[in-house]
Protein backbone atom coordinates (compact mmCIF):
# COMPACT_ATOMS: atom_id res chain seq x y z
CA UNK A 1 0.00 0.00 0.00
CA UNK A 2 1.75 3.83 -1.09
CA UNK A 3 -1.35 5.80 0.48
CA UNK A 4 -4.76 5.69 2.37
CA UNK A 5 -7.14 8.28 1.86
CA UNK A 6 -9.73 8.53 4.57
CA UNK A 7 -13.23 10.17 4.56
CA UNK A 8 -11.52 13.39 6.01
CA UNK A 9 -9.39 14.29 4.15
CA UNK A 10 -11.15 13.54 0.70
CA UNK A 11 -13.69 15.78 1.75
CA UNK A 12 -17.48 16.53 0.81
CA UNK A 13 -18.46 14.10 -2.53
CA UNK A 14 -21.00 14.91 -5.08
CA UNK A 15 -22.97 11.99 -5.26
CA UNK A 16 -24.15 11.39 -8.99
CA UNK A 17 -20.44 11.84 -10.90
CA UNK A 18 -18.76 11.04 -7.53
CA UNK A 19 -16.46 14.09 -8.11
CA UNK A 20 -14.21 15.13 -5.21
CA UNK A 21 -12.01 18.60 -4.23
CA UNK A 22 -8.89 16.03 -3.39
CA UNK A 23 -5.90 16.30 -5.22
CA UNK A 24 -3.33 13.82 -4.38
CA UNK A 25 0.07 15.12 -3.82
CA UNK A 26 1.51 12.30 -5.21
CA UNK A 27 3.41 11.41 -2.40
CA UNK A 28 3.17 7.94 -0.07
CA UNK A 29 2.27 7.59 3.72
CA UNK A 30 5.74 8.92 4.94
CA UNK A 31 5.60 12.12 2.17
CA UNK A 32 8.16 10.72 -0.19
CA UNK A 33 7.76 11.70 -3.95
CA UNK A 34 6.78 8.49 -5.72
CA UNK A 35 7.96 7.61 -9.00
CA UNK A 36 6.69 8.38 -12.42
CA UNK A 37 4.66 5.35 -13.43
CA UNK A 38 1.45 2.81 -13.76
CA UNK A 39 -0.08 2.57 -10.09
CA UNK A 40 -2.67 0.61 -9.50
CA UNK A 41 -6.13 1.41 -6.88
CA UNK A 42 -9.12 0.02 -5.42
CA UNK A 43 -11.62 2.13 -3.50
CA UNK A 44 -13.55 0.65 -0.63
CA UNK A 45 -16.27 2.55 0.77
CA UNK A 46 -18.49 2.72 3.65
CA UNK A 47 -22.00 4.11 4.96
CA UNK A 48 -22.13 4.00 9.15
CA UNK A 49 -19.35 1.61 9.25
CA UNK A 50 -20.66 -0.93 6.97
CA UNK A 51 -19.51 -1.89 3.50
CA UNK A 52 -20.96 -0.10 0.45
CA UNK A 53 -21.46 -2.82 -2.44
CA UNK A 54 -21.01 -2.56 -5.70
CA UNK A 55 -23.14 -0.45 -7.77
CA UNK A 56 -23.04 -1.11 -11.36
CA UNK A 57 -22.28 2.56 -12.97
CA UNK A 58 -20.26 3.96 -16.79
CA UNK A 59 -17.24 4.24 -13.96
CA UNK A 60 -17.12 -0.02 -14.06
CA UNK A 61 -15.08 0.33 -17.61
CA UNK A 62 -12.19 1.95 -15.99
CA UNK A 63 -11.49 -0.90 -13.36
CA UNK A 64 -10.26 -4.33 -13.89
CA UNK A 65 -11.02 -7.27 -11.17
CA UNK A 66 -11.98 -4.48 -9.02
CA UNK A 67 -8.86 -2.43 -9.40
CA UNK A 68 -8.27 0.72 -11.37
CA UNK A 69 -5.09 2.31 -13.03
CA UNK A 70 -3.72 5.24 -12.81
CA UNK A 71 -0.61 6.64 -14.28
CA UNK A 72 1.70 9.46 -12.94
CA UNK A 73 3.54 11.81 -14.99
CA UNK A 74 5.36 14.77 -13.45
Amino acid sequence: MIREITEDQLGRIYIGRNVTEYAWDGRDEFGDQLANGVYLYTVKAKINGEDIDHRESAADQYFKKNFGKMYLMR
